[in-house]
């Protein structure tokens, strides 16, 4: 089976300047949209994993499919989990602007 490759742009997360980017704490971009989150547990009972945090897009209405969090055992399928939630929040929400124009 080959590894899932990821279909948006990852970056490393920066909070501020005081916060330098770390390879455990990464930021999914459709564009400029952001699509959600992943970061690695360092301590407690979900050490080594990655939690993923899924996000709805602002360009759409409505309720957001659930669960939009959970956990996994590797960045590359946490980065999955958020990709299938962001592409799912965009085929079950509703556009708020359907024919595309700027508001």
């Amino acid at each position: 089976m080959t590894e899932y490759q990821p279909k948006y742009q990852w970056h490393r997360t920066e909070l501020d300047e005081n916060d330098p980017p770390r390879d455990t704490d990464w930021m999914g971009k459709d564009g400029e949209l952001l699509i959600g989150r992943i970061r690695k547990e360092l301590h407690g009972t979900t050490k080594g994993l990655w939690q993923w945090s899924g996000w709805t897009p602002k360009t759409h209405l409505g309720a957001p499919p659930l669960p939009n969090t959970g956990y996994q055992p590797t960045a590359t399928l946490a980065v999955q989990k958020v990709e299938e939630y962001w592409e799912l929040s965009m085929r079950v929400m509703t556009p708020s602007n359907p024919e595309g124009e700027n508001s």
